[in-house]
Order: C-alpha cells, then sequence, then structure tokens
C-alpha cells in the first residue's frame, strides 16, 4: 500500500487496506495469514514528519512450541508511527551519535510511503513469544518425534543413554 505524502497535511487522511493472504509473508517466525488482514488509521504531516495512527486486525497461524501443532491466533494490533525523509536520518548519523529521538522515527523515501512493511513488522511483533495448543502439551519425543498428546511412544522404555548404562548395574546389585 502506498501513501502519496504531498496529499496529506495535519489534519490528516484515513486509510484502508485489506491485505490478502498472500499478499504478506511473515516467514521468519514461520506464521502465516489464515484470513484476509485490515488495516485503517489516519495519516498526517507535519512539516517532513509523516505520522499513521491506526489499527490492523488479522488472524494468523503460529506452531505450538512444543508440539508443532498448528495453532489460529486472531490480533488486533494498534500502532503510531511517525517517519522521516531518509536525507534528515543521514543528517542524524553523520552526527556521529544517535539521540533518543532518533530512534523513534522510521525511514521513507520519495514520494510516496510504502505501508507494507510497516504491516509486516507489526504483524510480526504482536506474535505471542510462546505458542502453545493447550497448556497441559506434552510436547514431542525427543527419540521417534511422536505427538505425546496422542499418546505414549514405545522408545523412552528401550532405549537408556549410554553415559547412564553403568548405574544400571549398581541398581540391580543393591535389589
Amino acid at each position: 500500500m502506498q501513501i502519496e505524502i504531498e496529499r496529506l497535511d495535519s489534519t490528516g487522511e484515513p486509510f484502508a487496506h485489506i491485505y490478502g493472504v498472500d499478499e504478506l509473508i511473515l516467514d521468519e517466525e514461520e506464521a502465516r495469514l489464515v484470513s484476509e488482514a485490515t488495516v485503517t488509521g489516519r495519516a498526517s504531516r507535519k512539516g517532513s514528519v509523516v505520522r499513521l495512527v491506526g489499527i490492523i486486525r488479522a488472524n494468523v497461524e503460529v506452531n505450538c512450541d512444543r508440539c508443532a501443532a498448528p495453532i489460529s491466533a486472531p490480533l488486533e494490533v494498534k500502532f503510531d508511527t511517525s517517519f522521516v525523509p531518509a536525507e534528515v536520518e543521514r543528517k542524524a548519523v553523520e552526527k556521529a551519535e544517535l539521540q533518543k529521538d532518533d530512534l523513534e522515527y522510521s525511514i521513507y523515501e520519495g514520494e510516496t510511503l510504502d505501508f507494507d512493511e510497516l504491516v509486516r513488522e507489526q504483524i510480526l511483533l504482536a506474535l505471542p513469544t510462546r505458542s502453545l495448543c493447550k497448556e497441559e502439551c506434552k510436547g514431542l519425543c525427543q527419540t521417534c518425534g511422536k505427538n505425546l498428546n496422542e499418546g505414549e511412544c514405545d522408545c523412552a522404555e528401550k532405549k537408556i543413554d549410554p553415559r547412564w548404562s553403568a548405574l544400571i548395574g549398581l541398581r540391580k546389585d543393591q535389589e
């Protein structure tokens, strides 16, 4: 989605966009959109600074961290981001020391602001840091990979870590 910077003023202009399932790729976190993502908000400009305020609604599918089962996660992300032209950022870098205020801005180049990367970034930041299909999830067997939520596996009884095999003899001697 593109926003024309010259059309903006300090009162702001509303915007809305719907991203299709294949339009935003979230592959870094192995997350994927399972329905359309809607973005609504207001864009305003004061001098060369462009400010975007809005909300993103999406339904994302992630994998359980223990058993890798897919989990649907509805997201509602509010954002408030300011952009400055690339020339302003270059001047700040030439000062050789970033100030706290410099970290509050993103960069745009040219006459339009590409909004897609911001939406993608906001969705990834809103993903839960730990995703579980259920709190009691048992995960996968470390040896055979069976989903332990579906039942126990036999490999834990058969295999003994060779580092501990000498202790088995001690246990039998004590009995």
